[in-house]
């Protein structure tokens, strides 16, 4: 992504209005902490550059540009949410907001219900690849929170749909593996490998339930 881009970027936003909600950054963000990352004026991070175009140069004694919101973790450069504080400061917030030494990126319970709609919203505008990019996650959870919308029903059940269906059978055409098969349509291996087995993908044996396995190995064992 080109320095001017981003620059552009963050000058249309340094007046965002939203102080209930955060403001994401749309593109690369470290895979290890989740912030956004950038190359402008020398710094790696976006939000101090966001902290420094609406609150002025760190004094001497505040350099790190820390967040009332909490969540530096999922990419927030909201303006509002962004002070300089010094390193006490800055761990205090993190403590209050529980994310003192937390590695928790990539897991799908770390975004709120509102982020989640917003990656469903830029997608067509981003691909899938490019979403996991810029939110830090892997691709597999980018594709559950895409699908689950469509999958789970008024009982809270995640269903199988003709779609789920129509992907499993392009999957296997294509040769995909069991494990690749579950990330596609975002569902455990054993869900899948049971799908599989049911519309008639497979010319295995239907999967064998854990306690049934155990018996037959108990009787083998006494053969």
């Amino acid at each position: 992504m080109s320095d001017s881009k981003t620059r552009d970027w963050l000058e249309a936003h340094r007046d965002y209005a939203h102080e209930d909600r955060c403001l994401i950054w749309p593109f690369t963000r470290d895979r290890r902490d989740g912030r956004g990352r950038t190359s402008l004026d020398g710094e790696r991070r976006a939000h101090p550059i966001m902290c420094k175009m609406v609150n002025g140069p760190p004094p001497a004694d505040k350099p790190q540009a820390a967040h009332s919101c909490g969540n530096g973790h999922l990419g927030c450069v909201n303006p509002r949410h962004l002070s300089w504080a010094n390193n006490s400061e800055n761990q205090h917030q993190r403590y209050a907001h529980g994310r003192a030494n937390s590695h928790t990126q990539g897991s799908r319970s770390q975004f709120t219900p509102e982020q989640i709609e917003t990656i469903r919203s830029q997608w067509g505008e981003f691909t899938q690849e490019r979403l996991a990019e810029m939110y830090g996650v892997s691709i597999s959870t980018i594709q559950y929170y895409l699908n689950d919308r469509e999958k789970r029903g008024h009982d809270g059940v995640k269903h199988w749909s003709s779609d789920d269906d129509d992907q499993l059978r392009q999957g296997v055409a294509e040769g995909l593996s069991l494990n690749q098969l579950a990330a596609l349509v975002g569902r455990s291996r054993k869900a899948t490998e049971h799908r599989v087995y049911r519309i008639g993908l497979t010319s295995g044996q239907r999967p064998t339930p854990k306690k049934e396995r155990g018996l037959s190995e108990e009787a083998g064992g006494r053969t």
